[in-house]
Formats: C-alpha cells, sequence, structure tokens
C-alpha cells in the first residue's frame, strides 16, 4: 500500500511541473486563440539560461528566476512583435507554420552554439523529506508549490485587476473591448510575453530535475500540448489538473509495467477524455473558439 501511495504522491508532484510548464501555453491560446509551437523551445532555451547561471555564477536555478523570468518576457515580447503579429490578421495556418519555422530554427541554433551534448547542474538538495515510509524529493516538492501558487495567482490576476479584466474583455469580443478604450493589441502583446516567462519560471524548476540539449523542448512541448487539451483549452486549473493526471498516470504504469511505456498510458487517457469529454477535463463548451474559460 506505501509504494501505491508513493507513486501516487511522486506523479502528482511531476504532473505539477509539467503543469507549470502548460500553463504559459493555455494561457496564449485563451487570449490569442493561437498554439505556439516553439513553445518547447523557448522552455529550452530557458534552462540552457538557468544552467549557465547555475554554472558561470554559481546560482542556484532559483535565484536564477529573477532574472530568467523577465528576460524570458522580454524574449516573448520580441518574438510576438517580430513573428507573430504579422501573422495575426493572416490564415491560421501562417501562424501555425511561423511558429513551426521559429522552432526549427532556434533548435539548430541550439545545436551549433551548444552542440548535442547534455547539460546538467549539480543536486541542489542532496536528501528527500521523508514521512513514514514515503520520501518526497524536495525539487518536486518546491515545483509543487511554485505551481500551485502560480496556478492562484493567475486566477486572481484575471479575476480580480484592470488587467485581468481587460484580458477577459478581449478574449470575449476583441472589436466591442477596442470600442471600450482596452488596447488589444497591447493586451496580446502582454499576454504572449507573460505566457513565455511562465514557461521560463518551469525551466528553472525543471533544469535541477532534468538534463538541458537542444530537442529537449521536443520531449515536453507534446506532453503540454496534450495537458492543455486534457484540462480544457484555456483553462489554467485545467492545465494544473491535466498535468497531475499525465504524471500520476505516467508513474503508476512506470512502476507496475514498464518505464517505456508510460507515454503510451497518457495518451491512452488523453484518447478516452477526448471522446467521453471532448471539452477537456475543465474546459467549457465552445472554448476551442471562444478562448479563456470564465
Amino acid at each position: 500500500m506505501s509504494t501505491l501511495i508513493q507513486l501516487v504522491l511522486s506523479g502528482i508532484l511531476i504532473g505539477s511541473v509539467y503543469a507549470l510548464m502548460s500553463i504559459g501555453l493555455t494561457l496564449i491560446f485563451g487570449v490569442l486563440r493561437i498554439v505556439n509551437f516553439a513553445h518547447g523551445e523557448f522552455l529550452m532555451i530557458a534552462m540552457y539560461g538557468a544552467w549557465a547561471f547555475s554554472n558561470l555564477f554559481g546560482l542556484n536555478p532559483y535565484m536564477a528566476a529573477t532574472a530568467i523570468v523577465p528576460a524570458m518576457f522580454l524574449f516573448g515580447a520580441v518574438v510576438y512583435w517580430l513573428v507573430i503579429s504579422p501573422a495575426l490578421d493572416k490564415p491560421h495556418l501562417v501562424v501555425v507554420f511561423a511558429t513551426m519555422a521559429l522552432s526549427i530554427f532556434l533548435q539548430n541554433a541550439a545545436l551549433m552554439a551548444m552542440t548535442a551534448d547534455l547539460r546538467d547542474i549539480p543536486p541542489i538538495f542532496n536528501r528527500s523529506i521523508t514521512i513514514g515510509s514515503i520520501f518526497l524529493k524536495v525539487e518536486l516538492l518546491l515545483g509543487f508549490l511554485i505551481t500551485i501558487l502560480c496556478t492562484v495567482g493567475l486566477q486572481w490576476m484575471i479575476k480580480k485587476t484592470y488587467l485581468g479584466k481587460a484580458i477577459r474583455a478581449t478574449v470575449q469580443d476583441g472589436e466591442a473591448a477596442m470600442l471600450m478604450g482596452i488596447p488589444v493589441p497591447r493586451i496580446f502583446l502582454i499576454t504572449f510575453a507573460g505566457g513565455s516567462a511562465l514557461v521560463g519560471l518551469a525551466a528553472c524548476v525543471m533544469v535541477p530535475l532534468f538534463s538541458v540539449f537542444p530537442s529537449v523542448g521536443l520531449n515536453f512541448v507534446l506532453i503540454a500540448f496534450v495537458i492543455v487539451v486534457l484540462g480544457g483549452m484555456g483553462s489554467i486549473e485545467g492545465a494544473l489538473l491535466g498535468g497531475i493526471c499525465v504524471g500520476v498516470m505516467q508513474s503508476l504504469s512506470g512502476y507496475y509495467i514498464a518505464p517505456a511505456f508510460g507515454q503510451m498510458f497518457f495518451f491512452v487517457l488523453f484518447l478516452l477524455v477526448m471522446i467521453f469529454r471532448p471539452n477537456g477535463l475543465l474546459g467549457q463548451k465552445g472554448a476551442a473558439m471562444i478562448g479563456m474559460n470564465e
């Protein structure tokens, strides 16, 4: 029984880290209604940044987040200005191919600059927290707490602040929001840059857990897409729930069947949810067309 509890808790913790990576993606989709296929490469760049801070300045990745998050916000703003904004009034496929091209470019640029070598940082915490027969890795526990704080903070921002209300108004009717004096293009810019900053935060949480290499984003972006659709398109709390479901499924199937089949089982879960609940676990009907959930 203790093994099952250990597996479920480990799955919840790793799933929350996956969810943190996915929240930026669902925020961008919820407002701009575009899927950023370069999301994984944004994660890769931020992970290299956290690795560099750790190796060059001796800062642990959590301290490096104070620099990585603003840097990724600026990087996201530049990408929006150069790549996304010119394609927004074009057919949807233009944005899709633009972000795919950006993904390939960033991955190859990283391969040329950093080679294909795996980069790691030294362990930050050398012990786990022990509760009876249960062991909790400190880095995963920190990731879980950061994800919960981000989810609650984002929900509060969207529901209570002027910026959040402007974002919701833009999602509901962009033209009406513009007539009411809301700077819709600026809201788009802030949302895209904010989603990029969130993936920067996720990278700082993930660097102590995973190696960094040029194609690391591909390993995680597919999981992020599954989580976003599983939780409900545009739903921030749905991304958290979807991430936890994926993490638990991966943990249980990896132990009881084989680690190599971990991804297969959460894709089976994904297919079952899509068949019986096409809008996702916490999604609203039509959210894929309308945008962020209320």
